[in-house]
């Protein structure tokens, strides 16, 4: 099911899971730092960008996706974590490796954390499909999910 969804349902839910429950998500999640350092980073984005460790307490704009730093990303994210508001989906294309990637991409501050959640997904909104880790030759397990669109998610 597709990425648009009701802020409002969805990150109340995502603030409460643990690591591996955002891991078994066929969604790329990343959450942020106010000062853009990455604090959560999920399997399905990993395994879309080939790195087998999460880049936990790296700049997500300096450190993790240069690309990312220009007015349409970057900029958004100060805006939002200045006014601690933020909610909006936009499509965007990472340059920053050699396979560039087309991506949606929703950003909402939580006002309970803090932090500005990153939700990724196929260009049309879809779940990204499964993808090989790079280094241990694993793929990102997809669980089969009842009610999925990012709004009232329900693992199965």
């Amino acid at each position: 099911m597709p990425l648009d969804t009701t802020s409002r349902m969805l990150t109340p839910f995502l603030d409460h899971l643990t690591d591996d429950e955002l891991d078994a998500l066929p969604y790329g999640i990343v959450r942020l730092h106010p000062d853009g350092t990455v604090a959560s980073y999920n399997r399905a984005e990993a395994a879309n960008l080939g790195i087998d460790r999460p880049p936990l307490g790296q700049h997500f704009f300096r450190d993790v996706a240069l690309c990312a730093d220009v007015p349409e990303f970057h900029g958004r994210f100060l805006v939002g974590v200045a006014e601690e508001k933020l909610d909006v989906t936009f499509t965007f294309t990472f340059s920053c490796t050699l396979l560039p990637r087309r991506v949606m991409v929703r950003m909402y501050y939580s006002v309970r954390t803090k932090s500005v959640w990153l939700f990724l997904a196929n260009p049309d909104g879809s779940p990204f499909e499964r993808v090989p880790l790079a280094s241990k030759g694993e793929s990102v397990r997809r669980p089969q999910v009842s009610g999925i669109g990012l709004h009232g998610l329900r693992l199965v």
